[in-house]
Parts: C-alpha cells; structure tokens; sequence
C-alpha cells in the first residue's frame, strides 16, 4: 500500500510539474466601454488587445467588453476601431477581482476616418468589405443637408429615387425599378430600416433624421437582406439611445412659406437604461399654384422616433425603437402638356389647371416597433434577435388628366401591415474563419383600393380620338379657353343621357408568410486571400385578390371598352382569387486579395431574384415565374497619402430571365394596372468614388457612375421582343456628383464652413417602351450648405440653398394619363432656400 501511494505521489508531482507556469499566475477581469469623442455614441466591434499576450476582446453593440483570465499587475490595453485613432490605456489588474475602465477615441483631424458600416451583419470598415456598398455617416448626410431619399440618391452611383408624393417612391438600382404600389407585387430592391424591411413601396418613404448612418448596397443581396433585394437594399440605421446626456434643437424657414423644426433629447434613466427622443417637422408650400385653388408638389411631414437601450447584464444589449411619421400633403401636379391652362401654361413648370383644387392631396401614416436583442453567448459567438411590427395608412386623391376636366379623378387609399422575427448566430474567434447562420419569418397583409370619378360628359370627350373607328366625330376634352368641354349632354351612340357624376372602383389584396434560412462564411485562405459563400433558401405562401365594386347605376360609356355596367373597370361580379406556395435558393460567392498598402481586389458571382407573382384581375389569374438576375462584379478599393484619400471602382454585368414591368393600359376589357414578364435583358456599368481630406480645413468627395441597361433583341425561345434595344426606365447612362467641404473661419471668432457640390443626372426615358418626349434630358443641380457655429460651440447658423442654379426638370412623366392618350408631366423642385439655427448641450 504504502509504494503505491508513493506512487501515485510521484505520479501527481510530476503531473504538476508538467503544468505551465501560468495555471499558477494570479488573475483577474477586465471590463469597459469604448465610446466615440463626438457625442458619445458606444462603439461597436472595436478590438480590445491586452499588449504582450494573446488576449483579446470586442465590444459589443453598446461598446463593452470583457476580457477574462487577464494575468495580476500592470497591463496596456491597446483599443483600435474603424474610423477612430487608436489608443493605449493603463490599467491595473487585482488577482480575484474586476476593473472597469472607459476608453474615449477620437477622429482623425488630418486623414480621413474609414466609415464603419455592418452590410455583412458585422462591423467592417467599408473600405475593407468586397461588397459594392456606398456608405455615409451622420457626418456626410448633415454637410449635404440630407433629409429625404431623393437627396440621398445624388451622391450613391447606381442609386435614382424618384418622389412623386411620399406615397408614391421608385426606387432604382442599377437600373431597376422598384415602385409599384400593388399590394401583391414584391420589390426588386429592399429598403430596411435597422435590420427591418420597410420595401413595400406606399410605406417605404421615411425622413431621413438623427441617423447613424446610411447604406446603399448594390448587385443582388438576397443572402444578407432577403427576398426582395434582387438587386439592392438601401438600409437606414437611426441612432440608439446612450449613456450621455445630449439635447439638440434646430428652428428655420425659408422660400415657399417653409417652417422646419427637429429636436433631439438623449438621457440616461438608471444605471443600464438609457432614453432617447428625436422629432422632425418640415412644411413647405407647393410650388406650383393650381388654378383650380391651392397649391401642388409640397410638403407637410412630421415624424418622431423613440429609443430605448436596457443593459440587462455584462453580455446582453436590448434596443426598443418606436417610429411614427406623418405626411399630409399637397397633391401631386399631373400636368398636361397636350391642353394648355386658361393662361395658355404648357409647360410642367409654370401655373396647373387641375380639377379638384385642395381636395387634391397626400394623407398618409407610418409607423412600426422595433426590438433587438443582442446576446454574447460566447467569446466566439452572438445571437441577434430582431422582432418588429409595422403598419402604414395612405390616401392620395390625383387629377390623373392633368385638365379642369373632372374626367380622370382617381383615389388609392392603401394600407398593410407586417410582422417579422429573425434569429441569426454570429461566429466570430479572431481566427481564419468569421460566419453568420440564422432563420427568419416575415408575414404582411395588404390592400389597395382605387376609386374612380368622372363625368360622363368629359369621359365621352376623352375617348372620341379612340372611337373615331366607328364614326364618332373627335370632341375636343378642353375649351380654347382652358375649361372643361361639357356640351355633349347625350350619348351619340345610344341616346342615354351622360351622367354628371359616375363612381366605381377596384380593390386588390395581397397577403404573404415568408420563412428564410440563410448562412454565409468567411474564410481567410492566406494571409491575403480571403473566400466568402453565402445561401439563402426562402419558402412563400401568397394568397391574393381582385374585386371590382360596380357603379350604382349603369355607366353609358363602359360597352365601348368591355367594361359594362362600369366605364373603365371590367365587373369581377365578386372577388377573384389566386394563390401560390414557391421555393427558391439564391447565393453569392466572392474571393478577395489584400493587394498590401490598403489596396483590396475582389471579384464576386451572385444569383438574385424577385418572387413570382401571382397576378388576379377581372380577367382571372396568372402566375408570372419569378425574375432572376445572375450578377459578375469586380472591383478595387484602396487608400492614398497616408489614408488621405479614399477609393473604390467597380465594374459589374447583369443578365436577367423573366424580367418584369409594370404598366397601365386601356384595353378592351377596360383599364389595367398589369405587372408583365416582358423576357430577357442584360446590363453593364462601371462605377467609383474618392473622398480625400486635403487638410484640416479642406476635404472633397466625387463619384460616378455609367450604366447600359437595355432589353435584349430576342426572348428565351429565340423570337424578337417588343422592347428590342430600350433602355430601362428611369435609368440614366451617366451620372455623378462632386463637392467640397471648406473651414473659412476657425478660433475665437467661431467657425465658418461651406459645402458646395453639383449633382448630374443624364438622360432618362420614364417608360420602358421609350417613347419620345416622355423623356427627360441630362441635367445638373447645384447645391449649397453654409454653417457658422458660434464661439460658445453650442449654437449654429446654418443656411441651405438647393437647386440653387433654379434649373427646370421633370422627375416623371406618362403615367396614367398615357394610356388614354393625354400624358401628365411632373416638376421637379427649383431654388429652395432654408435658414436654420441650432442649439445643443452635451
């Protein structure tokens, strides 16, 4: 007994003895917050090393880490993050115990800070990620003064949103367009809002306000943000609440009777619960006064935004956003070019003639919950949740002829709602492989309803150019006067009396459950070269639906299109249905090469895809296969003097199957709003940017963008398409845009800083059957920001000048008014002027 005890004594000594040295070494915890110098916002996915070892961190969404097993004594922590100048801090470390230290970084004054954004669902900095992604802080978005979309879309190659109304968007990628307001048609390109989508196009629009940042991804992004990015997603992250007192708040008017006011209010409430309050009024006149009375193409929107950011504990962060917005605003000028107003204006641009007068105009409301939680699970792994609701409301009442006729008065009051949940896992342990896995259920239900008034007597003066066939003679719609032609009281035809007032309508229906499981992974294969893949599998239930409400009382006119007892919509005599469940698989697949110096080279094959459609009006219903895009991209980007200077430029080429558009028609069983699989097409384009910050004083940004993007000549069964060689609507061959940001002033007397920039659109057809003179021809928007901050760094003078040249264009043309003939034209803004003061504490 006693030898094997011995032995067992030796064994063990010479176990301990084989222990390395550290299993003995006292240790303890470090744990912290790395926050940003301007205005304290928490930094995410900063790197936290311990100097000397091999320990390491990252901060969290709310800016904390935590490192463990941190040997006792004096320690240097070396914090580094995108953007931000790194730093080194000493800290002391007790054996048992934790130290709690707070590291503050600060921008580059001379060289330019990278913009960190999250497009691959982790923080990168953007010259860093093998993406086509155009980002911009709060810093970019404030020196141009952008608050809308359509502002935005200026300064992002690739990137052209047209606002008829903030119910009405097209948002276009690449050349394609997403804007139609159908409740069952799915967008091509997906808007989010912090993680969310908002695609659906009458809900889409929101101000753009107290944000962190923008990004505008580009080429098909199905693995990171779903179904609807066929070809891009612009996300919208809006600034969390943090743990510092803030207070903000800004008064101005200019031209037009302009009033703006926001405001911003951040605190916090306990020790782990913080506060925040931001709000937005902008109301502006129209600029075109209607004859008929009132004013068009204004504005009156008014949004707030609720935050709340809980610290359950070490590891856990929870953000509650609460978003409401409200627009009611003036309508929309469809004007006609073919009659000219009672002045004799034929011209988009100067006083309209539309019936209606203030019963023409915008009300619409939008609003959603947010909730995401984030979990460290792990040193290696986090889980995501992002649980959200969202509802909107809009009704826009247009006079769709563009006349004082009250022949096309049309209505669309549309609403949905939706509610999704996403789990998604992050692996991340500082090694050669970095990945994201995760499953998501989106729901929404919808419905567009679309009233319809007319006055016989006009409707008839409307359609004789199209009866002349069978012996009408041509009535004209307007008098030489400018006012309506009502002198023919009886129907030529039949003899029945016209109707003074006639109403019907139409209502579509659409309802979706989508569920979506997706992985994408990084490996680093070298030092330099590092493979990424990505898929995504959805499967769609829809469930849609037509009806046709009749007029009251027969119409007199609805015989001669097919559409009796109605005028212009054929009766559905109840409601039509059409259902769909659907698979499909998208992914991507990218190598990219650290090319040394700050210089990265990548290339990258994607699949993207719009969902099939499931088309229901009077005639039945038609199930259209979905659009698909195969996407090669190449690009490069990199650094100058010192990260002076900013690069990127890419080349992509797109071929699409099944490609889809929308179009109204008057045919022969009435009017229809019909999404149509129009066959094959294909596009190429190059685009760049470069910022450089020059000197303290003096930074500058360009970019530029070209795109070929036309329908081929022959379809998939080798027969020639009806839209051979056109280009794709809303698409301009060539842009770009360019501008400085100058320190004029800079000490006791305060700042003085200015930001000129130009923007250039090239030419656009606003139909993709390209007719000519529903076109608009290139042209170039100069704009202007100049801020005076006073000494006391609270209080600033700010005044904005837009379009400041007052240069004359049309955003949209054709539309409905097209289709019987008479195509309405929309101005764009001219010189807008705005002078603002700001008042902050911090």
């Amino acid at each position: 007994m006693q030898f094997r005890a011995s032995g067992f004594g030796l064994g063990l000594a010479l176990m301990l003895t084989a222990l390395p040295a550290t299993a003995f070494a006292q240790t303890g915890g470090v744990t912290g917050t790395v926050i940003a110098s301007d205005g304290g916002r928490p930094i995410e996915g900063a790197e936290v090393l311990v100097s000397g070892s091999e320990l390491r961190g990252a901060t969290d969404v709310s800016g904390r880490f935590r490192l463990l097993s941190v040997p006792a004594g004096a320690r240097s922590l070396i914090v580094r993050a995108v953007g931000l100048l790194p730093d080194t801090v000493m800290v002391t470390v007790v054996s048992g115990q934790t130290v709690n230290v707070s590291v503050t970084l600060v921008r580059p004054a001379t060289s330019l800070g990278a913009v960190a954004i999250t497009a691959q669902k982790r923080t990168e900095s953007l010259q860093e990620v093998p993406v086509p992604v155009t980002a911009y802080d709060d810093r970019f978005l404030k020196e141009q003064s952008v608050t809308q979309f359509d502002a935005l879309s200026g300064y992002v190659p690739g990137l052209n949103v047209q606002l008829q109304s903030p119910n009405n968007p097209g948002f276009v990628i690449r050349g394609i367009t997403s804007d139609d307001g159908t409740s069952f048609v799915e967008p091509r390109v997906s808007v989010f809002q912090d993680g969310v989508s908002i695609s659906k196009s009458r809900g889409s629009v929101v101000e753009l306000f107290d944000l962190e940042r923008v990004e505008v991804l580009k080429g098909p992004q199905g693995t990171l943000f779903g179904r609807g990015a066929q070809i891009g997603a612009v996300h919208v992250i809006q600034n969390k609440a943090v743990n510092a007192r803030l207070t903000e708040v800004t008064a101005g008017g200019g031209n037009f009777g302009e009033i703006f006011a926001s405001g911003v209010v951040n605190a916090p409430l306990t020790d782990n619960l913080f506060g925040r309050v931001a709000a937005i009024y902008n109301k502006r006149d129209g600029f075109i006064e209607n004859v008929a009375g009132g004013t068009l193409n204004g504005k009156n929107t008014a949004a707030v935004r609720a935050a709340l950011r809980w610290l359950p504990s070490l590891s856990s962060t929870v953000d509650l956003l609460l978003n409401f917005q409200t627009d009611d605003a003036p309508g929309t000028s469809f004007k006609s070019l073919v009659y000219p107003t009672p002045s004799g204006d034929q011209t988009p641009f100067g006083r309209a003639a539309l019936n209606g007068g203030d019963s023409l105009s915008t009300d619409r409301q939008v609003g959603g919950a947010t909730l995401l939680w984030n979990q460290q699970l792990s040193p290696s792994w986090t889980l995501t949740s992002t649980t959200a609701w969202r509802r909107f409301y809009s009704d826009e009442a247009f006079d769709a002829d563009g006349t004082l006729a009250p022949v096309l008065q049309f209505r669309e009051v549309a609403q949905g709602s939706q509610s999704s949940q996403e789990f998604r896992f992050n692996y991340d342990r500082g090694g050669k492989l970095t990945a994201f896995t995760g499953a998501s259920f989106f729901r929404e239900e919808g419905s567009q309803r679309v009233p319809f008034n007319t006055d016989e007597r006009s409707l008839f003066a409307l359609l004789t150019p199209l009866l002349s066939g069978i012996g009408v003679p041509f009535v004209p719609l307007i008098n030489p006067d400018g006012s309506a032609n009502l002198s023919v009281a009886n129907n030529p035809l039949s003899g029945q009396p016209f109707k003074t007032s006639h109403f019907e309508e139409y209502e579509n229906f659409g309802s979706l459950n989508a569920y979506e499981a997706f992985a994408d992974a990084t490996y680093r294969a070298t030092d330099r070269l590092s493979l990424t893949a990505g898929i995504r599998g959805t499967y769609e239930d829809v469930s849609n639906a037509y009806e046709v409400t009749n007029s009251a009382t027969p119409g007199s006119l609805g015989v001669l299109l097919g559409a009796a007892p109605n005028n212009l919509f054929a009766p559905t005599n109840g409601r039509n249905t059409g259902t769909g469940s659907f698979r499909s698989v998208v992914g991507r697949g990218i190598a990219s090469y650290d090319l040394g110096n700050g210089y990265l080279a990548f290339g990258s094959v994607s699949r993207g895809r719009r969902p099939n459609v499931v088309v229901v009006n009077a005639a039945g219903t038609n199930t259209l296969n979905e659009e698909s895009v195969i996407s090669y991209e190449g690009g490069l980007k990199g650094q100058l003097f010192n990260g002076r200077v900013q690069f990127d430029a890419n080349g992509y080429r797109y071929n699409y199957s099944n490609f889809q558009t929308s179009i109204v028609r008057l045919t022969e069983t009435g009017v229809e709003n019909l999404t149509l699989d129009v066959g094959r097409a294909d596009s190429w384009g190059l685009e760049g940017s470069i910022r450089g910050q020059i000197s303290s004083r003096l930074s500058a940004f360009a970019t530029v963008g070209y795109i070929d993007a036309k329908f081929d000549s022959l379809d998939a069964n080798g027969d020639r398409q009806a839209r051979a060689g056109n280009r794709f609507r809303l698409t301009p061959m060539h842009s770009y845009s360019g501008g400085v940001t100058l320190s004029l002033i800079d000490g006791d007397a305060g700042r003085l800083s200015i930001s000129p920039n130009v923007v250039y659109r090239g030419k656009v057809f606003f139909e993709d059957l390209n007719t000519p003179g529903i076109e608009q021809e290139g042209f170039s928007l100069v704009n202007l920001r100049a801020t005076y901050a006073l000494p006391d760094k609270r209080t600033e003078i700010v005044l904005v000048g837009r379009n400041l040249a007052n240069k004359e264009y049309i955003i949209d043309a054709g539309n409905t008014g097209r289709a019987f003939g008479i195509p309405t034209f929309i101005a764009g803004a001219p010189r807008f002027l705005t002078l603002q003061v700001s008042y902050g504490l911090r």
